[in-house]
C-alpha cells in the first residue's frame, strides 16, 4: 500500500459504500451545528442597523456603517483564530468533543450580546462568538469528510451546506414575529444552540480515522501550524487561502450590508423588509448549495468554483448597481446572489479535506480555510469606508467588494488535484490506494 501523490487526477473511481448509521449520525450533528452558527452569525447582520443606532444613539447610515464594519471585523478575527486553535485541537483530543466546546462557546457569548452596553461590548462578545463558529465549522466539516465516502461525499456536503442558510432564514422569521420587542430578543434567541451539545454527547463517536491515526501516528505529519508551510504543503496552503478568502470576503464584506441596505431603500426600521429579504436571500443559499453538491459530481472542483465565482461576481454588482428601491426586482437579485454566494463554500468542502492527512486535517482546513477571515476583516472595513466616503452608500460598497471574486477566478488556475476522497485504510494516514 502506498500513498498516492497530490499530482494524481481528480475523480478518480471512488468506491461507493452505503452510508452506515454513524456516518447519517454525523450529517444530522454537523448539520444542526451549522444550521446554529447560521444562526448566531446572522443576527448582527439582520438586525445590524437597529443595534447600532440604539448602541450609538444615531440614525446616520454613515456612522452606523462604519462601527459595523469593525464589529464585523472583530467578528472574522475571532473565526480565524478559532478555526486554527480548535482546528489544531481537534487533531489532538478529537473532532466531537473540540464541536461539544465551540458550540458552547458560540452559544453563551450570542446570549450575552444581548446584555451589551455599547458598541465597544458588543464587539467583544462578537469576537468570542467568532471564536466559537469558526471552531465548528472547520471540525465539523472534517468530521463530516472522514464519515463520507465517494460521490455521496459530495451530496452530504452539499445537504450539509444548506444549513447556514437555513439558520440565517429562521433568525429572519424569528425577527418577523419578536422584531418590534427590540434586537436584543434575538441574541437571546441565539443561545439555543447550547441545546444540541447535549445531543451530540449521547450520539457521536469520534472518527474512525482520526482513531486509527491516533495508535498508528505517523511521525513526518503533525498538527503545527508550521507544518502547513513546509515544502510539501506551502503549494495547496496557499491556493485554499485565496479560494476560501474570495468565498468569504464574498459573504461577509458584500451579502453582509443588505439588510441595512434595505433599511436605507425603504427609509424606515423596515423589520417586514429585511426579513424577506433575507429569507429569500436565503431560500437561494440553500438551493445554490444542493446544486452544488450535484454539479460538483458532474464538473470536478474547478470547474464548479470557476461557475461559482462568475455566478456571484456578475449577481452581485448588477444587484447593487440596478436596484434602486425595495420591490420584485431586489428580491429576484437576492435569490439569485443568494445562490451563487453560497455555492463556492461547497467545492470548498470538499476539496480542501482531501488536501491533508488525517493528522493534519482539522489544522489544515481551520487555518487554509478559515484564514480568508483576515481579509474578510479587511474588506469589512474598507467597505465600512467605501460606505462613508459614499455618503452612507451600501450599494457602493458592496459591488466594489464584490470585485473580490475575481481572485477565486485566478486562484482556480493554481489549484493541486487530489486523489478525490479522504479514506483510511488499514491505519495508512492521508489518501491510500492498494
Amino acid at each position: 500500500m502506498s500513498v498516492v501523490s497530490m499530482e494524481l487526477v481528480h475523480k478518480p473511481g471512488l468506491v461507493e459504500t452505503k452510508p452506515s448509521q454513524e456516518a447519517k449520525q454525523v450529517l444530522v450533528s454537523t448539520w444542526l451545528g451549522t444550521f446554529f452558527d447560521g444562526m448566531d452569525a446572522s443576527i448582527f447582520v439582520l438586525a445590524l442597523f437597529p443595534t447600532l443606532s440604539e448602541l450609538l444613539r444615531t440614525q446616520s447610515h454613515s456612522e452606523v456603517g462604519v462601527a459595523a464594519s469593525y464589529i464585523l471585523a472583530t467578528f472574522m478575527v475571532g473565526w480565524t483564530v478559532g478555526s486554527a486553535v480548535f482546528g489544531m485541537l481537534a487533531d489532538r483530543i478529537g473532532r466531537v468533543n473540540t464541536m461539544i466546546i465551540t458550540i458552547l462557546l458560540y452559544a453563551i457569548f450570542t446570549g450575552l450580546c444581548a446584555i451589551s452596553h455599547n458598541a465597544f461590548e458588543l464587539g467583544v462578545y462578537r469576537f468570542f462568538v467568532g471564536c466559537g463558529i469558526g471552531g465548528e465549522i472547520s471540525v465539523g466539516a472534517v468530521l463530516l469528510a472522514e464519515a463520507w465516502n465517494g460521490k455521496s461525499r459530495y451530496w452530504a456536503t452539499g445537504v450539509m451546506c444548506t444549513s447556514f442558510g437555513f439558520g440565517y432564514l429562521v433568525t429572519a422569521l424569528v425577527n418577523m414575529v419578536i422584531g418590534q420587542a427590540g434586537w436584543r430578543w434575538l441574541y437571546l434567541f441565539g443561545m439555543l444552540p447550547a441545546l444540541l451539545t447535549i445531543y451530540l454527547r449521547l450520539k457521536l463517536k469520534e472518527s474512525k480515522q482520526f482513531e486509527a491515526a491516533r495508535t498508528a501516528p505517523i511521525k513526518h505529519e503533525n498538527a503545527s501550524m508550521s507544518a502547513l508551510f513546509n515544502a510539501e504543503n506551502r503549494h495547496k496552503t496557499i491556493c485554499v487561502m485565496a479560494l476560501a478568502s474570495a468565498c468569504i470576503v464574498g459573504y461577509w464584506a458584500v451579502l453582509a450590508w443588505i439588510p441595512a441596505w434595505v433599511n436605507q431603500l425603504v427609509g424606515t426600521s423596515a423589520i417586514s423588509e429585511r426579513s424577506t429579504t433575507v429569507v429569500i436571500l436565503n431560500i437561494g443559499s440553500i438551493l445554490g448549495a444542493i446544486a452544488m453538491g450535484v454539479i460538483y459530481g458532474k464538473l470536478g472542483s474547478k470547474k464548479t468554483f470557476l461557475l461559482s465565482f462568475i455566478g456571484a461576481f456578475i449577481s452581485c454588482v448588477v444587484m447593487f448597481m440596478t436596484v434602486k428601491s425595495y420591490g420584485v426586482d431586489l428580491l429576484a437579485w437576492a435569490f439569485v446572489v443568494g445562490f451563487f454566494a453560497e455555492a463556492p463554500f461547497v467545492p470548498l468542502f470538499i476539496y480542501v479535506p482531501e488536501l491533508f492527512g488525517v493528522r493534519q486535517r482539522a489544522t489544515g482546513f481551520g487555518v487554509s480555510v478559515q484564514s480568508g477571515r483576515l481579509f474578510a476583516a479587511a474588506a469589512a472595513i474598507t467597505a465600512g469606508q467605501l460606505i462613508a466616503f459614499s455618503g452612507g452608500s451600501y450599494a457602493i460598497a458592496g459591488s466594489t467588494i464584490a470585485c473580490v471574486y475575481l481572485l477565486g477566478m485566478a486562484a482556480c488556475a493554481f489549484m493541486p488535484a487530489t486523489a478525490g476522497d479522504v479514506t483510511v485504510e488499514d491505519g495508512c494516514v492521508g489518501r491510500c490506494t492498494k
